[in-house]
């Protein structure tokens, strides 16, 4: 596990602690704790792609 991937995943973890688990921040937090691709790629034209960890 990566130190990004701990962070997300304190970062997914202290959202679920507070209840506050129905928002894009938290689904793309759980995602890349996961290990899963970036849920929300930037939608900037010179990086087309996602800027996912994984």
């Amino acid at each position: 596990m990566t130190t990004e991937h701990r962070n997300w995943a304190v970062v997914a973890s202290a959202m679920e602690q507070q209840g506050a688990t129905n928002s894009d921040m938290y689904r793309r937090a759980r995602a890349m704790a996961d290990g899963q691709t970036d849920p929300m790629p930037t939608s900037f034209p010179a990086a087309p792609f996602s800027i996912s960890v994984v």
